[in-house]
């Protein structure tokens, strides 16, 4: 009789503890609760979008030593965001590139300010201070290209392809 009720005690005590966590989970708690919405909460990105014109900027033959070629060249912030920008060029290296007392100088202002004056070559090594175009304004630049009056007969019947690349970047983000 001792071990029927010993299983009993130990039988009600396991369920005890089986079922009370069970009964817990449906307690009901008397705290007050509320909730607020916020809706319509949009976000959307700039829009980076840089142009140039003319485009080709140059189109010019039958250069002599002692040319100079003045263009205006437009650079256009088109996207939603102010951005910085720097310029670089690249070619096919020809002497008119690559002599750099002799070839290709090449000048840029905007308006007062010089940004680059030297060797063609030179403008993606020293290269002036980014430029800074606000959303919707445009800067415009004077490239000034000229061949040097030294130049010499080894620079007749050349050709140099030159590409000009207008590199934009955005300001940085800001804390709103």
């Amino acid at each position: 009789m001792y071990k029927q009720r010993k299983k009993k005690w130990l039988l009600l005590v396991s369920f005890f503890f089986l079922f009370l966590p069970i009964l817990l989970l449906g307690e009901t708690n008397a705290l007050f609760t509320d909730e607020a919405t916020s809706p319509n909460n949009h976000l959307t990105t700039a829009t980076l979008d840089v142009s140039v014109s003319p485009a080709p900027i140059f189109n010019v033959s039958n250069l002599v030593p002692g040319d100079v070629v003045v263009r205006t060249v437009t650079v256009q912030n088109d996207g939603t965001v102010p951005f910085s920008y720097t310029i670089q060029a690249s070619s096919n290296n020809s002497l008119l590139w690559t002599d750099q007392t002799n070839g290709l100088q090449l000048s840029i202002v905007d308006g007062t300010t010089t940004y680059f004056n030297g060797a063609i070559s030179d403008l993606n090594v020293h290269q002036g201070p980014n430029l800074l175009l606000p959303p919707g304004e445009k800067d415009d630049l004077q490239f000034t290209i000229s061949f040097p009056v030294t130049a010499d007969n080894t620079f007749q019947n050349l050709a140099e392809t030159i590409v000009f690349t207008i590199q934009a970047i955005q300001l940085p983000g800001t804390s709103r």
